[in-house]
């Protein structure tokens, strides 16, 4: 027989945490999938003649939050899960890797995203060490530095525009083009006197010392070139961690899980919070709020389910 509990949460960074932690408070049987509690919340960064910092912020609460929801945790199953199924009595049955499933009443998906990497040698050397995944997590380090954008799409515009202001220079390297909503927009941070465009141009590889230095590029005429650097920031769109339950959900564009001002999804019973969903902003705070939100939400419907008349 297949266990069955009144909540189902998967994932267990920042916004699981905070959903489990509401969960657990209305002592519901509660159910959290996840390899491991506290996700990737320690981004230690460091730069020449800057020592090494912690910089993501609310990390210290998502400790405390890890160590509330393991107190009063009966159900860590950690797995991962392959799918979501809704079953005839609005139920959800949840397919787990190892071949066994579990049961909800409800789901609250907080599963992420993750970067879209480069691949090029030296990215995994350096990164925390001058190469960064986001923006608007490091930038504000960089201030009076030489850096680089590696992008194309979005995410790099919105980089520039946070690092213009910042930064002395700002070399942009669009390596993978992509469709932008506001073209005119765009264009105009492009064209600042400060940032230099670079088209046409293959990140070949990551250069440095114990720090990043420079990029090495190669242009479609066989050009090689090496661009100094003291930081590199590679925004490329973020892959949502979406596929166990994409096929309930309604998506944006991008993959995210599309939800409402309560964090449920177009399906009763599902919710969903965290940088996963179309509120999403790769801060700390603001997924462990959205976490709480969604945890309240589904306390509140699985509540409602003991008045429904049959």
């Amino acid at each position: 027989m297949t266990d069955r509990f009144d909540a189902v949460v998967l994932g267990g960074g920042p916004a699981g945490l905070a959903a489990a932690a509401y969960l657990l408070y209305a002592q519901l049987n509660v159910a959290l999938v996840s390899p491991d509690l506290g996700g990737k919340v320690s981004y230690p960064f460091a730069l020449r003649d800057v020592p090494r910092q912690d910089t993501v912020w609310g990390a210290t609460l998502v400790h405390e939050l890890a160590q509330r929801v393991s107190a009063g945790l009966h159900h860590h199953v950690q797995d991962t899960v392959d799918s979501v199924e809704r079953l005839e009595d609005g139920a959800f049955r949840l397919a787990l890797s190892d071949g066994n499933a579990i049961e909800g009443t409800t789901v609250v998906v907080c599963t992420g995203v993750r970067a879209q990497r480069l691949f090029v040698e030296g990215e995994g050397k350096y990164w925390g060490k001058g190469l960064s995944y986001s923006a608007i997590s490091h930038a504000p380090i960089f201030a009076g530095r030489d850096v680089a954008v590696i992008g194309g799409g979005e995410r790099s515009i919105a980089a520039l525009q946070i690092l213009i202001p910042l930064a002395s220079h700002v070399d942009y390297i669009e390596a993978r083009p992509q469709p932008v909503a506001d073209r005119v927009q765009a264009d105009a941070v492009l064209s600042y006197p400060r940032v230099n465009v670079f088209r046409g141009w293959e990140v070949q590889q990551v250069v440095g010392d114990e720090f990043v230095t420079g990029i090495d590029l190669v242009g479609i005429n066989g050009e090689v070139r090496t661009v100094a650097t003291e930081g590199i920031f590679v925004q490329f769109g973020l892959l949502p961690n979406n596929a166990a339950v994409r096929t309930l959900v309604e998506l944006d564009r991008n993959g995210h899980i599309v939800i409402d001002e309560n964090c449920a999804t177009n399906t009763p019973g599902l919710f969903a919070a965290g940088d996963v969903t179309t509120v999403y902003a790769e801060q700390v705070p603001v997924s462990i709020g959205e976490g709480a939100k969604a945890g309240l939400s589904a306390w509140q419907f699985v509540a409602s389910k003991a008045f429904k008349l049959d």
